[in-house]
Formats: structure tokens, C-alpha cells, sequence
């Protein structure tokens, strides 16, 4: 599953922090990610967020590389580490390409799994506004962060199903929640989907867990 590359990329955030540009914008001003091309959508994130730049400039030069069958190693991925203005959390962003450097589709992490969020202020932590406002851009002009979360809780919400996987048994048995609600009509033609997973380990009651981890992301198409 995609949002399991996106989960192991988020993972290697730490690792990935290195030199970053800053400047500021609106972050809806820019042309967003959807439907335009790579690079258009990598200026339009710089100008409103800080970027792993040695990072990106490696994704961006592996998209085009082959192996010496002409078979595409870069699988049309470009991975972007990024960071918003006054903020220490760190989020990844993968851009899914079409054969034509276009943008096909958009993924990035959440900072809080928005099952939970019901208010406002827990909204404004996961940083839903933020990023969906930088990905769609003028799409979508004018989108309100309010709008965006009654959206969500409204339109989201009741789509999101739940599936566990037990992976394994006994006291220390890992298993694994997936909760998911698929692309939901947005704005601009856009669509937004919802993953959360949460992983425990010991017994298969997830209020018992211990090492217990939460993943939640969106995609945008």
C-alpha cells in the first residue's frame, strides 16, 4: 500500500533533516501540486515552506533514471521533506508523477490522527489546513480552514472504515489497525482520502497496547 511508503518515509524524517530554504507567501497563492508539473510544484512549496534541499535535488534527479534494460528505477516519485513557517514537525510529501512529469497525485503526513479531532485547535495541530491549502493552491481559491474541517468531519468522517490485522499472537503479538476513508470529493475536481494506522503490541485490544504507534496521512488527486 502507498501509505505504507508514505509511513516508512515518515519514519526516516529525523534522518532526513539536513540544509532547508525558507521564504514566505500565502499558501494558497501558489499553483499548487495537482495537475501541474513537478517543478512548478516544488517553487510553489518553497515559497511557502522550508525544503530538505540536498534531499530533493537526489529525488528529483532519480524520478528520470533507468536500469540498462531502460526499465524506470524512480518508479515517477519525487519525495519531499518539508517544514512550515515557525513550526519543528517536519512532514513528507510524495508526489506521484505521470510519464510527463505532471503530478498525478499528492500524498503527506498528518500530525495528529484526525478520528480524534473534533475541535478546532486539535484540527489546526494536524496540519490538515496547512498542507491541503500548499497542495491544492489556486484550485481552490479562498479555502477557508474552518470549511476544510466541518468538510472532513462532515464528508470524511462517516466514510472511514476500520480494519484490523492481527499479525501475530501472544503477549508480545503485533497487530495492526487501518482505518481508511477513500478519495472524497473536495473542491476543483480534486478528491481527498484518509488513512490512519495505528500498530500495538500484546493483546489484540488496542486499549491494552503497549509500544504503541499512529500514522495518519492524506491523499490528494
Amino acid at each position: 500500500m502507498r501509505w505504507l511508503l508514505l509511513c516508512c518515509a515518515a519514519l526516516g524524517i529525523a534522518a532526513g533533516a539536513g540544509p532547508v530554504s525558507a521564504i514566505a507567501a500565502q499558501p494558497g497563492d501558489g499553483p499548487g501540486c495537482l495537475g501541474v508539473t513537478v517543478e512548478e510544484c516544488v517553487r510553489g512549496l518553497r515559497a511557502t515552506m522550508t525544503l530538505d534541499e540536498s534531499f530533493l535535488a537526489a529525488s528529483m534527479a532519480r524520478r528520470h533514471q533507468s536500469d540498462v534494460n531502460g526499465k524506470p528505477l524512480g518508479g515517477g516519485l519525487v519525495t519531499v521533506y518539508a517544514k512550515l513557517p515557525e513550526r519543528m514537525d517536519r512532514f513528507v510529501i510524495l508526489l506521484h508523477l505521470e510519464p510527463n512529469d505532471t503530478v498525478r497525485s499528492v500524498e503527506s503526513n498528518l500530525l495528529h490522527n484526525l478520528i480524534e479531532a473534533r475541535t478546532e485547535p486539535v484540527y489546526d495541530t494536524s496540519g490538515l489546513y496547512d498542507i491541503v491549502s500548499r497542495l491544492v493552491g489556486r484550485r481552490c481559491p479562498g479555502i477557508d480552514r474552518l470549511e476544510l474541517y466541518r468538510f472532513f468531519e462532515n464528508s470524511v468522517k462517516p466514510r472511514i472504515t476500520r480494519q484490523q490485522e492481527d499479525l501475530s499472537s501472544g503477549l508480545s503479538g503485533l497487530h495492526r489497525v487501518v482505518s481508511h476513508a477513500a478519495g472524497v470529493p473536495f473542491c476543483g475536481g480534486v478528491t481527498l482520502a484518509y488513512t490512519n494506522l495505528h500498530q500495538w503490541r500484546g493483546g489484540k485490544d488496542p486499549a491494552a497496547a503497549v509500544k504503541r504507534t499512529q500514522f495518519s496521512s492524506i491523499e490528494l488527486q
